[in-house]
């Protein structure tokens, strides 16, 4: 039993960082979904969308839920996951973030919520002062 990873993000953002992930990593250890808003669509359909993927990722250690910018409709969609689901929501997703939660596959959910957190704030740099 793992915690499930479900990525809502504008377009094509949290495809294309999971294709990168798995070019990085080959065989993922923890399962991993994604949900592309697209804004020609209706915002509440993917809601459902959004609770099925919840439903199928849930083994009962919950879902970490990975959205790119706060505030903005991928966020409001998951944040709508809370009441009802086991679900911790994380916004700024990026790849370093991915890698450092891949890193700890059997932690439970508040830890994995705090290693998405700390890899991806870790993951920035300017990497102009360090030369």
């Amino acid at each position: 039993m793992s915690v499930g990873v479900l990525l809502i993000t504008h377009d094509d953002i949290g495809s294309n960082l999971l294709d990168s992930l798995q070019q990085m990593l080959g065989v993922l250890p923890l399962p991993v979904k994604v949900l592309p808003i697209r804004h020609e669509n209706e915002p509440l359909a993917f809601c459902y969308h959004a609770e099925n993927l919840c439903q199928i990722l849930n083994d009962g250690q919950g879902v970490l839920v990975l959205t790119d910018l706060f505030g903005a409709t991928p966020c409001n969609i998951a944040c709508s996951l809370i009441p009802n689901y086991r679900v911790r929501v994380v916004c700024g997703v990026n790849l370093p973030m991915l890698v450092k939660v891949m890193n700890y596959p059997r932690a439970d959910l508040d830890t994995l919520a705090n290693k998405a957190l700390s890899g991806g704030c870790q993951g920035i740099f300017d990497v102009n002062s360090l030369i």
